[in-house]
């Protein structure tokens, strides 16, 4: 994991600034807000916005960052998310950061709206900090950080440790061609998975929590002998963009966004689970999942022993 390197980079410097830094994308990596204080921030070139958009994607045009907003799914197609923003008289091919301060504010107040009445009445409360909260920006870059750290695992995941390490180090930007092979088959690793989910069955259990009880839902890989050997004509799920899918998985209609969605995959005797809680019922009930055996926030890693599992999953 990225924080494995992270951690490894701390132990060798002892430079304050990189230190400050690497606190910065741990937190960020693990979806933590940072503790670091303005001063701190203005020295390192990070710009902290506060009551910003949070809405990944700012760097593509509108219609994609909304319709590809999954927490609360608002629009069921791109070309609906095109005719939204044109009859509010917003440009679906500008991104969030060509957009002057009026149009962010139109935008802003839009969403908001939208979502609000796209949700149960209980979690109309807690839209606006789903949509809304603290950024941070790579001020020499117009980058934000959440997407640095992104693409930072993405070359981390393609095992380029040391341009991961450099990157860091000098604070750079991965090289775009590093950047263009991850996304290329995670683009190819998406069309599979979503093959997958459409032909196969959810699974539905159930987790308590603070004395209430969740439905979850989730998606069981298991290769057969036929599927490797498809695999090996038409290519397989990538393992390691499971993280990335357990999330994109929300933009499928077969997927509840109100429930947390596992996909589980064999490893011999145990389950790998990758996991993730809809930032709604992390914002009104405080669930998380580490309290069976998962680590993480929002989005979840863990292995499970398959025999104390099996009464829940089957």
């Amino acid at each position: 994991m990225l924080s494995d390197l992270i951690f490894e980079i701390k132990g060798e410097n002892n430079n304050k600034e990189i230190s400050d830094f690497l606190n910065i994308l741990d937190r960020i990596y693990k979806n933590k807000e940072p503790n670091i204080d303005g001063n701190t921030l203005k020295n390192l070139g990070i710009k902290k916005i506060e009551n910003d958009v949070t809405i990944y994607g700012k760097n593509y045009p509108l219609f994609k960052m909304l319709h590809y907003f999954n927490e609360i799914p608002l629009f069921n197609s791109e070309k609906e998310s095109i005719i939204f923003l044109k009859n509010n008289k917003l440009s679906p091919s500008k991104t969030y950061f060509e957009l002057d301060i009026s149009e962010k504010e139109i935008l802003r107040e839009l969403t908001l709206n939208y979502a609000e009445n796209k949700v149960p009445e209980m979690y109309k409360p807690f839209v606006k900090n789903v949509i809304f909260g603290n950024t941070y920006y790579f001020s020499k870059y117009n980058m934000e950080l959440k997407e640095y750290v992104s693409n930072l695992n993405a070359v981390y995941k393609l095992k380029e440790y040391d341009i991961v390490k450099n990157c860091i180090l000098k604070k750079e930007l991965p090289p775009k061609n590093i950047i263009l092979k991850y996304k290329t088959d995670l683009s190819k690793t998406i069309d599979l998975f979503n093959k997958k989910l459409n032909n196969t069955e959810i699974r539905r259990f159930s987790i308590d929590f603070d004395g209430k009880n969740f439905d979850c839902q989730y998606i069981y890989l298991k290769q057969s002998l036929w599927d490797k050997l498809k695999g090996w004509f038409f290519g397989e799920i990538n393992g390691i963009h499971y993280p990335a899918l357990v999330n994109i998985a929300y933009n499928n209609p077969k997927i509840d966004y109100l429930k947390p969605f596992f996909i589980l995959n064999d490893n011999e005797d145990e389950i790998n689970v990758v996991a993730r809680v809809p930032k709604l019922l992390y914002l009104k009930y405080g669930l998380t999942l580490n309290h069976i055996k998962l680590n993480g926030n929002h989005t979840y890693f863990g292995k499970w022993n398959s025999r104390n599992f099996k009464k829940i999953l089957w």
